[in-house]
């Protein structure tokens, strides 16, 4: 995987360094961050804590300018997380698992694309998937919203940041005892990301 990533890099930039400033309409962002544990709701009377846990986030980006300040893109993220419970004696990992976002996002920057700063804000839908823990994988519903800012001290090569809201549509709340695996005995699960990397123009 880590490998994947560093060829899939070198070659971004090398494309990037070789394309005239006037065709860079492509640009895709290499990405890692971490994601803040998360409470649930539901919790029996000798838990204390219930949590899926925080993790460090891997990711990437791709997207088209659709003019000087409006673009679109893919944004996908992976986190390794688990199911966490506390109680009076100590806490405990129940299972471990991965979240995989995959997002479709509108993005609007409040620079021109000549700009070396240019901050953004984003929004969108998409899926969130759910595996591991010896349980059969689920698809969720997903959307996210946020912001950040990408900084050019080449034309080419930039820097990334971001943070947003990612809540999960889990639909899980009138499960009642029996809950889905993936559902966590609750309607969505809301989390945070913040996010930093590479960022290429083609």
């Amino acid at each position: 995987m880590t490998r994947v990533v560093l060829v899939a890099a070198v070659l971004s930039l090398a494309l990037a360094a070789g394309a005239p400033a006037q065709a860079q309409s492509w640009e895709a962002s290499f990405l890692a961050g971490f994601t803040p544990s998360a409470s649930l709701d539901r919790r029996a009377r000798q838990i204390d804590q219930l949590d899926i846990g925080g993790g460090f986030t891997l990711g990437g980006q791709v997207g088209y300018h659709l003019g000087q300040r409006c673009s679109a893109e893919v944004l996908w993220t992976r986190q390794d997380s688990g199911l966490q419970v506390g109680t009076a004696h100590g806490k405990a990992d129940l299972f471990a698992f991965t979240m995989d976002d995959l997002h479709g996002n509108a993005v609007f920057h409040f620079a021109d694309r000549s700009a070396r700063l240019r901050p953004f804000v984003f929004g969108g839908l998409g899926a969130t998937f759910f595996s591991g823990g010896g349980l059969a994988s689920e698809t969720k519903f997903s959307w996210g919203i946020g912001g950040g800012a990408k900084y050019f001290p080449w034309k080419s090569v930039g820097l990334r940041a971001h943070a947003r809201y990612k809540p999960v549509v889990l639909h899980d709340k009138s499960a009642g005892d029996f809950c889905d695996p993936f559902g966590f005995c609750q309607s969505w699960l809301g989390q945070f990301e913040v996010s930093g990397g590479v960022v290429a123009r083609f």
